[in-house]
């Protein structure tokens, strides 16, 4: 609803992007692009598996970072308002992660064991014609929801400050406000909206973000099975997105002097809930774990010893380092949260262990029987190309749109104690 609340955030948005960021960015992706046709040419089979599991990292921490602007739209959390925009950003990079997940099925030969040693009585579901579909189609719709609920948060905002759009931007702009219709009625009409959007995208994202699981992980050992993974597998997503929400605005809180709006109040929170999630991965990782453990079934059991047998034991050890025991221990205190230097830093060791996480879930069995750790530059080489894309989109977004929110949904107008209209209340019911 038009209020008085919005004088309370500014209209802050990066207007030009720093020299050195630029050129790591470009730095980044013709990096990663070298690498990328470098490795197709020494080993078609070494590219596809390196750039199949950061295509999994970083569809993961992008899609988990605009579940956060979800999550938070369904709790009402007040504390939020000034990082949500933040977290939404990464919307931009989802249409591009999309795109570039075309090709893995071209290169499912070097990917999926199925293919050449079909499995009875799972050949119905494990087949590329049907997992290209319906990966495509799911992933697909979650895409879409993404763009109509950054599109619903952005509109308010958008028409509230068209008279200060830069001029080269003013066409997006337009488009986005297209038949406006007011302020207190868009923003209305956005609450409802974003209303709507919000449990969707949540349950959208649990199922497609499952399906990836079975498919892309649990199917390559098609004999083994985990009815934990997939909750396992889109929780460690989103963590991975809380953890990039706040590098992310640690990075903005400093360069753009943001410190009146995100607040060490507002890093506290967010520090909670990073805390919060990381507990909750090592929860449902000690839940799959001991399941298998105890049972002490052969089929069961073949996934976890592949990856606790050499060579690749002690990456695994890394990875429970990294995403739980340095970031537990790390962000326990309260003054850590609210530091911006040991925040990010434990931040990035747990994404650097999410992303090892994500490595370990494919190629230990991609490299059964293996002597020496199939680690070398095609890895890192890959996750440059993602890295620069993945930062550029992120950019293209927050040079083009306000950075905080400063429209207020109506359901935080209650709950800030702001009298509304009874008109106003009755509609927002």
């Amino acid at each position: 609803m038009a209020h008085d609340a919005h004088a309370d955030m500014p209209y802050k948005r990066l207007e030009t992007v720093p020299q050195a960021l630029r050129g790591l960015v470009i730095g980044l992706t013709v990096v990663g692009v070298i690498a990328l046709v470098a490795a197709f040419l020494q080993n078609p089979t070494r590219a596809w598996r390196a750039y199949y599991f950061n295509w999994l990292f970083f569809i993961s921490i992008a899609q988990g970072a605009v579940l956060l602007s979800a999550v938070v739209t369904i709790a009402k959390g007040l504390w939020s308002r000034p990082l949500r925009r933040i977290a939404l950003s990464f919307a931009a990079f989802m249409p591009i992660a999309y795109l570039m997940l075309i090709p893995i099925f071209f290169g499912a030969d070097h990917i999926w064991p199925w293919i050449a040693e079909p499995v009875p009585g799972k050949d119905v579901w494990l087949n590329v014609p049907f997992l290209t579909v319906r990966t495509m189609i799911g992933l697909g719709i979650l895409v879409v929801i993404d763009i109509l609920f950054a599109y619903y948060a952005l509109r308010p905002d958008l028409g509230m400050v068209r008279d200060r759009t830069p001029a080269q931007f003013r066409k997006l702009n337009g488009w986005i406000t297209r038949n406006w219709r007011g302020q207190e009625a868009e923003e209305l009409r956005s609450f409802n909206k974003l209303t709507l959007l919000s449990p969707v995208m949540a349950a959208t994202y649990a199922l497609v973000m499952g399906m990836l699981s079975w498919d892309f992980v649990m199917s390559l050992e098609p004999h083994w099975f985990s009815t934990l993974l997939g909750p396992y597998f889109f929780m460690g997503a989103f963590l991975g997105g809380l953890m990039l929400t706040a590098i992310t605005t640690l990075r903005y809180r400093k360069h753009l002097a943001l410190e009146e709006w995100i607040t060490t109040n507002n890093l506290h929170d967010l520090g909670k809930l990073c805390f919060g999630f990381t507990i909750f991965w090592g929860y449902l990782f000690f839940g799959q774990f001991i399941v298998i453990w105890y049972g002490l079934l052969p089929i069961e059991q073949s996934f976890v010893i592949h990856r606790f047998s050499a060579p690749f034991v002690n990456v695994a050890y890394l990875v429970g380092l990294c995403i739980f025991l340095i970031p537990f221990f790390g962000l326990l205190g309260v003054a850590t949260k609210k530091s911006p230097t040991l925040f990010t830093l434990f931040a990035c060791i747990s994404l650097l262990g999410l992303w090892l996480e994500r490595w370990i879930l494919t190629y230990p069995t991609f490299y059964l029987g293996a002597d020496n750790l199939p680690f070398s530059w095609q890895e890192p080489g890959m996750f440059m190309l993602f890295a620069g894309l993945l930062i550029g989109a992120h950019l293209w977004f927050t040079t083009r749109f306000p950075l905080l929110q400063m429209w207020v949904p109506a359901a935080e107008v209650e709950l800030q104690g702001i009298e509304m209209e009874p008109t106003q209340a009755a509609a927002m019911r």
